[in-house]
Order: C-alpha cells, then sequence, then structure tokens
C-alpha cells in the first residue's frame, strides 16, 4: 500500500495594502520583499480581480511584466508598480 504524501501548507500571500481598486488610488508596493509576484499577489494588487480577468488582460496586452518559470507564472513587482503608477498619472 502506497503511502500518502504529507501536503505542507504553503503560506498565503500578504494582503496589500494601500491600493483601493480605482486607478487615482495611490500606488504602493506590496507587502513582499521579493522581486516577483504571484498571480494570486497580482490579482490582490489590482483591486481583488479574478484571475480569468487578469488572464484577459495579459491577452490584450494590457499587463506588463509576465516571467514565465518552467511552468509557473510570475510577475515582476516593480515593473507592475510602475505600470500601476504611470495609469494612475494618466486618469488625473
Amino acid at each position: 500500500m502506497a503511502k500518502k504524501k504529507r501536503r505542507i501548507p504553503q503560506p498565503s500571500p500578504q494582503p496589500v495594502s494601500g491600493v483601493q481598486p480605482t486607478l487615482g488610488a495611490q500606488v504602493t508596493a506590496p507587502a513582499t520583499d521579493s522581486l516577483l509576484l504571484t498571480v494570486p499577489q497580482v490579482c490582490d494588487l489590482l483591486g481583488g480581480i479574478s484571475r480569468s480577468t487578469l488572464v484577459r488582460m495579459e491577452k490584450s496586452g494590457k499587463l506588463p511584466g509576465r516571467v514565465q518559470l518552467g511552468g509557473s507564472v510570475r510577475y515582476h513587482r516593480e515593473t507592475i508598480a510602475a505600470w500601476l503608477k504611470v495609469l494612475a498619472e494618466e486618469s488625473r
């Protein structure tokens, strides 16, 4: 009989403070020091959008900073922050 593998719980992404779902919101860096953000972290950063909305934005060329690491997708934190800052300035 095969042994069941034990799953190690992964830490949940830190909530991003200071970011509102409106374009005019103050843009702050996520509460993580990592260079790359996960898909859920980017969804939270963009106001809690769904994963499918993120994919649509990516396919239409509206979302910069995508990095493919083997089978994983990450987003460059500084690129996303700069993009959000530009969007906030354009909406003024």
